[in-house]
């Protein structure tokens, strides 16, 4: 979502001597959702604290993308919106805000990128359904879709009549022949600014500058603001513009700024500069112009010096928001990440800096989170490609992520949230399947409903220890004495396994534990996207969830037999598996019978992916040797051998390109080696 131009920087890393900021025992990282589609952003509608709404551009057909409802206390899905278009480059549905007085008036606003067609639109929830009302700005990319419309924003506390859109300068390149400085700089053109949108105004057609009646720049000399954020507190804005050669920076507006309409629009400077350096490129950029605003921090990107020694290097910065959630040693803290380096940093910023004394360096006590929130998030958490950073209606932080790569395959995606670490912890058991949960607040809970989840399905129900019938007056009473509970969720579902009380509410005690299962109830598999939710005095409560065992990493694909190696004994496995009819498994119970790519199904496909894996395990041919030097396997094996090879040799006929399988010593296509 940044630039193609930079995908190659990939392997840049932190600058060494930044301070690491170990995890506090006062806070703590949770995924609270994975296998999302390229998610971009996420919000909560005013006085809705059980959803969260996902911003994806992708999902899957031919569509910009669309907003899903994520119910936090079922863990499951509705698709709220769907936006019909073209992703191209770095297109796509972008951001969405809900009106502030959204639960009276029903209205929303997206932004979006059909194949270089800028536009914000109005949305009216009627009937449940969001209906198109009106769009307020459409505008064409230059000649192509970097550096698009961006995000779309309420100042808290403000002129509710009042629309906040980030844009960016257009995307041409500042070294290509066709860009157009005149645009950014220009007060009447919307490149490269912060606009200001009056909805009380008429929009009889979408204004395509900011000549229209009811637009107005607030800021300019933007290149490509990804992504920004008001201090919910303050109503200060922060920024963060992605550099072109030189800089990356955190640009720096006082809420003072936007009281008075009438302000003339500040300007950051691009393109007669980039960041604190007064001129970047050859060709480009010059001294600036009298009254241009320093960003408040900047950091090297690529080999251009910056006036002032950089605390980091990077390639990306993805702009975030300053924390005003329930962690106390966090307040104040500016969150932001750099979408190629991978990292996550904070700082702190004294608001109260004279503009003339911005310099770059102003946001201070810059520490390092990215260890210590993978740690906490387990499970071999990576936290780079970060498109957004966003808040609930508690405050609380969190990590959108797109996915694993620059343009990442779909149901890669994944959100994080930083949390207080005196929570509900659950912690499940690699080695045996265990789930334990932990009341480790401070307070006695009251709770009415219980709900385990995993889309991956690998929850065992055979093999719980639920409340039902064991910790409710069924069974030793230790969490609700006086009512029995009842389980809710179909027999034999893997996905979802929820309960609730037949009365009143529950007691879980501080400390106490209760063993969800003391074995088995997890499905072992390398998909560790167990959550689990209780309904605490009327609202829901997410668990902390921890993986422990397997020394304390995740299972590795093809480790079947999951004893934390990749042997001949994970290729028996494998084999009696195989062409089998998966198709009424969960995926993880698919997994354990070597469906390895979650198709239902092992075949020829999941074959490539076992030797791929065992190769880079134990080294190239390992595989050839391994299958064709098994001693005295027994007759099953024997067979098993017999049968996989036999089947993948009808593929391979299926196939003019491929050579049949020798049942020799390698038993394997040459192909594959």
């Amino acid at each position: 979502m940044h630039r193609l131009k930079f995908i190659a920087a990939a392997a840049i890393a932190a600058f060494i001597g930044l301070a690491s900021s170990p995890l506090r025992a006062a806070y703590t990282v949770e995924r609270v959702v994975g296998g999302l589609n390229q998610p971009v952003g996420m919000t909560q509608a005013p006085g809705e604290n059980g959803s969260i709404y996902i911003v994806e551009r992708n999902d899957g057909g031919n569509q910009l993308g669309r907003v899903r409802k994520y119910n936090l206390q079922t863990q499951t899905f509705t698709t709220f919106l769907d936006v019909a278009g073209s992703i191209n480059s770095d297109g796509g549905l972008l951001g969405m805000t809900f009106h502030p007085n959204y639960q009276s008036n029903g209205l929303l606003y997206t932004t979006t990128n059909d194949n270089g067609t800028n536009a914000l639109d109005e949305y009216k929830v009627i009937g449940g359904t969001p209906t198109l009302q009106r769009r307020l700005l459409q505008y064409q990319n230059l000649n192509n879709v970097f550096h698009t419309i961006n995000q779309v924003h309420f100042r808290p506390n403000g002129n509710n009549n009042e629309l906040f859109v980030t844009m960016g300068d257009g995307g041409t390149q500042a070294d290509d022949p066709g860009f157009n400085p005149a645009l950014i700089e220009s007060a009447s053109s919307i490149y490269g600014k912060v606009l200001r949108f009056d909805l009380t105004a008429s929009f009889p057609t979408p204004a395509v500058d900011a000549t229209h009646a009811g637009v107005s720049v607030a800021a300019m000399g933007l290149r490509n603001p990804f992504r920004s954020g008001f201090d919910r507190q303050t109503g200060d804005f922060y920024i963060g513009d992605v550099g072109f050669n030189t800089a990356e920076e955190v640009d720096y507006i006082p809420n003072s700024f936007f009281a008075n309409p009438a302000n003339p629009p500040l300007n950051f400077g691009w393109t007669s500069r980039e960041g604190t350096v007064a001129n970047p490129e050859p060709g480009i950029g010059g001294p600036g112009s009298p009254g241009d605003l320093n960003p408040i921090f900047d950091y090297a990107h690529g080999g251009n010096p910056l006036p002032h020694p950089s605390l980091l290097t990077g390639g990306s910065i993805t702009g975030g928001y300053v924390y005003r959630g329930p962690v106390a040693e966090l307040q104040g803290r500016y969150f932001f990440s750099d979408f190629i380096n991978g990292n996550v940093y904070s700082g702190a910023f004294n608001t109260s800096t004279p503009t003339a004394n911005y310099n770059g360096t102003n946001l201070t006590d810059l520490q390092n989170h990215t260890t210590a929130f993978e740690s906490a998030i387990g499970g071999g958490a990576n936290i780079q490609f970060l498109t957004s950073f966003s808040e609930d209606n508690a405050g609380n932080l969190y990590m959108v992520k797109f996915g694993n790569s620059f343009f990442p395959s779909l149901g890669q995606g994944e959100i994080f949230r930083i949390v207080p670490a005196a929570a509900i912890n659950v912690v499940i058991n690699r080695d045996t399947g265990a789930i334990t949960l932990t009341n480790n607040t401070n307070a006695a809970i009251n709770l009415t409903s219980l709900t385990i989840s995993s889309p991956f399905g690998s929850i065992n129900p055979t093999s719980l220890t639920p409340i039902t019938g064991h910790y409710d007056s069924a069974g030793n009473g230790s969490v609700d004495n006086n009512n029995t509970w009842h389980i809710t969720s179909a027999a034999g579902n893997n996905v979802t396994f929820n309960e609730v009380t037949n009365g009143d509410a529950g007691t879980l005690g501080v400390g106490q534990q209760i063993v969800l299962s003391p074995s088995g109830g997890w499905l072992k598999s390398p998909t560790e996207d167990l959550g689990l939710s209780l309904v605490v005095n009327g609202n829901p409560l997410n668990a902390s969830i921890s993986y422990a065992g397997n020394a304390a990493h995740a299972f590795t694909r093809s480790d079947l037999n999951f004893d934390g190696a990749l042997t001949a004994a994970d290729w028996a496995v494998f084999i009696a598996g195989a062409y089998a009819d998966l198709t009424s498994l969960s995926k993880a119970e698919a997994y354990q019978l070597g469906d390895l790519n979650a198709d239902n199904a092992n075949n020829f496909t999941d074959f490539r992916l076992f030797k791929a894996d065992y190769d880079a395990v134990n080294g190239v041919g390992a595989f050839a040797a391994m299958s064709g030097a098994v001693p005295e396997p027994s007759a099953a094996l024997l067979a098993g051998f017999a049968v996989v090879i036999a089947l993948f040799n009808v593929r391979s006929l299926r196939n003019p390109n491929s050579r049949p399988i020798a049942l020799g010593v390698a038993a394997l296509p040459r192909q594959l080696n």
